[in-house]
């Protein structure tokens, strides 16, 4: 959803790639004690009144650190069974106003923060502002009865940070296992009413019937969204490695290759989004990133490259 330019229309129908992007898990790692803690993260401060405790039971997720209530939601007509992805096109702080205002029209389940460098909690902290069995005002449409949608935080050209998505992939397996959501990932214009679920991210949601894709332009949530990403945390979540030795990956943006496991090494070559490979060696973890050791026939060429830009092939 871009909270710019959208409004609630339910009444209807009811890197290592450029060196740029290191993940810090130091930051999810701390909104984890945080939460166990009793903190709101990135605020020093104990959620110790009554008021605090009595909205945090509201949550229905371990990755929500705070029940904050939106009024605009609506009686679900359908069963839940898709998660549509947004980001906000605007800070957090202004992002949870426009969620929570009856003035707005528009809603969601989460919103998660993405910036430390913002107002409010720190990077990676989890806002619940609508009950599951409530439809949220996300969509368009059969949509917001069928889906559980999360906003995050996110500005044009800024990314996304390792905080925000390893909260959101937490998120995201809570919310599947709940409802027997399929871990499919739809990255093209998809009519929901076909298909037996999944995770999306809403330009692909069609406004109501299956002939209709039309969103003013927006294309939420990318071009910094990686869905590819994205879908490797979720199905990873239980901590074993992403890949073995002989599986076949591909590279999933233009992607350096280097002589060792590390920024300080060498750049052998950048790989163009779709080389394909072989894992030989790995995994290493070293800058903060996981490191795997590839050989690519097409060039002959064994190298190290960084986990989050590869696929299975």
């Amino acid at each position: 959803m871009c909270l710019e330019c959208t409004r609630h229309d339910d009444e209807a129908h009811e890197s290592e790639a450029t060196d740029d992007r290191t993940g810090d898990r130091s930051r999810w790692n701390r909104r984890s004690f945080l939460r166990a803690s009793g903190a709101a993260a990135g605020t020093g401060t104990l959620l110790g009144t009554q008021t605090d405790r009595a909205a945090a039971s509201h949550t229905e997720c371990p990755a929500a650190d705070r029940w904050v209530g939106s009024p605009n939601h609506s009686t679900r007509q359908y069963g839940i069974n898709w998660i549509v992805i947004h980001v906000t096109a605007g800070a957090y702080q202004g992002a949870l106003n426009t969620l929570t205002s009856s003035d707005s029209g528009v809603s969601s389940h989460y919103l998660v923060k993405n910036y430390d460098w913002t107002s409010g909690p720190a990077a990676g902290h989890v806002d619940q502002l609508v009950h599951h069995n409530r439809a949220a005002w996300h969509a368009r449409y059969i949509a917001n009865h069928r889906s559980i949608g999360i906003e995050h935080e996110w500005f044009n050209d800024n990314g996304i940070s390792e905080a925000c998505y390893q909260s959101s992939a937490e998120l995201v397996r809570c919310i599947a296992d709940t409802y027997d959501i399929p871990l499919e990932f739809y990255t093209s214009n998809t009519c929901i009413q076909n298909h037996s679920g999944g995770i999306i991210g809403h330009t692909h949601v069609p406004d109501g019937g299956c002939d209709s894709f039309y969103h003013g332009g927006r294309t939420c949530p990318y071009p910094d969204w990686d869905m590819d990403y994205f879908a490797s945390l979720v199905r990873d979540g239980d901590g074993g490695d992403k890949f073995q030795d002989g599986d076949q990956v591909r590279t999933t943006t233009g992607l350096n290759g280097r002589e060792g496991p590390g920024l300080n090494y060498d750049v052998v070559r950048t790989y163009p989004e779709g080389t394909q490979g072989e894992i030989m060696n790995g995994p290493e973890t070293n800058d903060g990133y996981t490191w795997w050791g590839i050989h690519f026939p097409s060039y002959n060429e064994w190298v190290w490259c960084v986990e989050r830009y590869l696929a299975h092939a």
